[in-house]
C-alpha cells in the first residue's frame, strides 16, 4: 500500500481551494482513461513506479474511492480496498487492506475521502455486526498512520498502548502471508527486496515541529527507513463508534472550512 495523503489532509489546517467529490465503485467497472489518469496521479507522487506493478495491485482489488473535482469532472485522487474473509482464533474476520492511495496536493485539507471509507467500513460492519472488522495497511508516512492511530484506539502499533496478542498475532500473519520474507516480524516492517515506490522528495516531510506530535514520533522510532520506501504494517480493530466518530470529526471540519471560505468570499 502507499499513500500520499498529507498532514493538511488529517488536520483540515489547510483551506481547500476546489471541491471533490467521491464515489465508491467495483474495480472491474474502471475503464482506460481513469486507469491512465490515476497512474499519472501516482507517478506525480512517487519516485520508482512502475505501471505493472500498478495495474496488478489494482486488478487484486475489489473497490476504488474515485476523487474527482466537483466542476470539471477530472480525476484528483484515489484509493483502491481489498476486503478479504479470513479464519482466526475468534472465528471469521473481515480484513480490509487499504491500496495505493494518492491525493492531489491542489486538494488536501479535504474529507472527502475519509467519510467514503468510513462508510465502507461502516458497511462491511454492519452487514455482519458480530463479526470482527479489521484495518491492515502497510504505510511508507505517517499520514495515513495518523489517520489509524487517531480514528481506531484499538490498533497495533501504538504509541503508549501495549499491544494486544491477538491483534499482533493476526498482523503478522497477514503481512507475512502477503509479503514473505519481505517483511521483518520483529520490526514489525516492510522492506521490499527489489526497487520500490517511495514518496518524492518534499512531499509532506517529516520536519521537526511534527515530533510534537507522539504518534508521529512514534512511527518513525519504529520506521526509520520510511523515506527509503520501507513500510510499518498497521492493523486496527473496526469498531462502529469509532467509525461514527471519525465521521463526524471529519464533517465538522469540513463544515467548518466552508464557513470559513464563504466568510473569506464576503469580505
Amino acid at each position: 500500500m502507499s499513500s500520499s495523503i498529507s498532514y493538511q489532509e488529517l488536520t483540515g489546517s489547510l483551506a481547500p481551494r476546489r471541491a471533490l467529490v467521491a464515489r465508491t465503485v467495483t474495480v472491474g467497472s474502471v475503464d482506460a482513461r481513469t486507469r491512465d489518469a490515476a497512474f499519472a496521479l501516482f507517478r506525480s507522487a512517487y519516485e520508482n513506479t512502475s505501471r505493472e506493478r500498478f495495474e496488478r495491485d489494482l486488478d487484486e482489488k475489489q473497490h476504488i474511492i474515485l476523487l474527482h473535482d466537483r466542476e470539471s469532472g477530472a480525476l484528483k485522487g484515489f484509493s483502491t480496498v481489498l476486503v478479504r474473509e479470513v479464519a482466526s482464533a475468534r472465528g471469521r474476520t473481515t480484513v480490509v487492506f487499504s491500496g495505493d492511495t494518492v491525493i492531489d496536493p491542489e486538494y488536501w485539507g479535504q474529507k472527502q475521502l475519509q467519510l467514503a471509507f468510513a462508510r465502507l467500513l461502516a458497511r462491511l460492519k454492519l452487514r455482519a455486526p458480530w463479526r470482527p472488522v479489521r484495518w491492515f495497511l502497510v504505510s511508507k508516512g505517517y499520514r495515513t498512520y495518523l489517520l489509524l492511530a487517531n480514528a481506531f484506539p484499538r490498533s497495533v502499533p501504538r504509541h503508549g498502548a501495549p499491544e494486544d496478542a491477538a491483534m499482533r498475532a493476526l498482523l503478522d500473519a497477514l503481512a507475512a502471508e502477503r509479503f514473505g520474507r519481505q517483511y521483518d516480524a520483529g520490526a514489525g516492517v516492510v522492506r521490499y527486496a527489489t526497487p520500490h515506490e517511495r514518496v518524492r522528495g518534499g512531499v509532506a516531510p517529516v520536519t521537526p515541529e511534527l515530533f510534537g506530535n507522539p504518534h508521529v514520533r512514534f512511527f518513525v522510532e519504529r520506521n526509520p527507513g520510511h523515506a527509503e520506501g520501507e513500510e510499518l504494517a498497521c492493523l486496527a480493530d473496526v469498531r462502529l463508534v469509532d467509525v461514527a466518530r471519525a465521521a463526524a470529526r471529519f464533517m465538522v471540519a469540513r463544515a467548518l472550512r466552508a464557513a470559513r471560505g464563504a466568510g473569506g468570499g464576503r469580505r
